[in-house]
């Protein structure tokens, strides 16, 4: 019969599994702290942007009537510099994914909000282009 070698961890092993606690740890850390970030960008209802003027004669039945309240659009007719620091500065989340984009498709996302100014389209539109690559 074989003799049985004794396989011990070296230090290399160690090191390595020590090094995928803490960066596992590190990694859920971060996840927490985005979330967080845009659990507090969600909630924002600050005084600054203008708010949707309600429509002067009653709406039929069959029409919806959307209510937009402070903070959940951003202030319509920003320069391209001035729409980047409105996000940077109120929607840090949103701020966090928008910087992964090229430059071509930061400049697409600022073409969108000039159409658009919900943040929460804003935002769907930045994870869209970051997830078509």
């Amino acid at each position: 019969m074989g003799q049985r070698e004794n396989i011990k961890p070296g230090l290399g092993g160690v090191l390595l599994a020590l090094a995928l606690a803490i960066a596992s740890t590190g990694m859920a850390q971060a996840a927490d702290d985005y979330l967080s970030i845009l659990e507090a960008e969600a909630s924002d209802t600050g005084d600054s942007a203008p708010t949707a003027v309600a429509p002067e004669k009653p709406a039929a039945k069959s029409e919806k009537i959307k209510h937009v309240t402070p903070g959940k659009i951003i202030e319509p007719g920003l320069s391209f510099e001035d729409f980047e620091e409105t996000l940077s500065n109120r929607y840090s989340g949103s701020n966090f994914l928008y910087i992964k984009l090229t430059a071509g498709k930061r400049k697409g996302v600022y073409k969108f909000y000039q159409s658009d100014n919900r943040i929460s389209s804003v935002r769907e539109e930045i994870v869209r282009l970051l997830s078509s690559g």
